[in-house]
């Protein structure tokens, strides 16, 4: 079972075409429960989740479910019920794209939550205290709901915290998680965000290399275009 997957998310092709200098790599579980992604629920995310934009939310008449679908699902269920055959291949599967940039004279990144909120800082691997301090010399990159993570001290992990109105205690949160706060917007980006300036993430997923104090902003797509939970930003509510 391969659980990384190279030149298969357009977001990612988009921002290698766009640097000469890195090859990305994601992996994608199923959002199925609090697990997986412990804030669904709080976050209210759980519908408009990235889980159904693209090909993932491409499904035959009157079926429910996909091929992508189905991969992510044995994934996830290999993820919570073998965790060590999991990781084990998680290894092998960064150990060989790490040859593959190697082989590009690329530098390799990595979002190991591509529809997944994992704290993988807290996953121990092997000798290692997790799959960052085995790979040190890759990149990796998440969003994520939890306010909570602390990954300062881990220098080749870069977070952007994704906000939501959903939760009033949750939306209170914006000024004081330490990192760049990703939103999702419906209408179109605003020029300003709370006091922040906001850029196009859509442009790029390569989140670390975006200036501090920055709102990332992202167009609503798949169900999330439909969501009135405060999840999803609406443009022409911004006071």
């Amino acid at each position: 079972m391969k659980l990384l997957t190279v030149n298969g998310n357009p977001k990612l092709v988009k921002g290698d075409k766009l640097s000469d200098k890195y090859l990305s790599a994601i992996m994608h579980l199923s959002p199925i429960n609090t697990r997986i992604c412990p804030y669904q629920d709080i976050a209210k995310c759980k519908e408009a989740c990235l889980n159904t934009a693209g090909r993932g939310g491409i499904f035959k008449k009157g079926e429910s479910t996909n091929n992508i679908q189905e991969a992510r699902k044995r994934k996830t269920d290999l993820y919570l019920n073998d965790r060590d055959t999991f990781m084990s291949l998680l290894v092998k599967d960064i150990q060989a794209f790490v040859r593959k940039c190697e082989r590009l004279n690329k530098k390799p990144c990595v979002r190991l939550n591509g529809t997944s909120d994992i704290q993988w800082e807290l996953i121990p691997v092997d000798n290692y205290a997790n799959i960052f301090e085995m790979f040190s010399d890759v990149q990796f990159y998440d969003y994520t709901k939890i306010p909570t993570r602390k990954v300062s001290s881990i220098k080749n992990y870069h977070l952007t915290w994704s906000y939501s109105q959903a939760n009033d205690k949750y939306a209170r949160l914006f000024e004081q998680v330490p990192y760049n706060k990703a939103v999702v917007f419906n209408g179109g980006l605003p020029r300003m965000f709370k006091g922040m300036r906001v850029i196009d993430g859509d442009t790029t997923d390569m989140r670390f290399l975006d200036k501090q104090n920055r709102v990332v902003g992202l167009k609503a797509k798949g169900l999330a275009k439909k969501d009135t939970s405060g999840f999803v930003i609406q443009t022409l509510q911004i006071a």
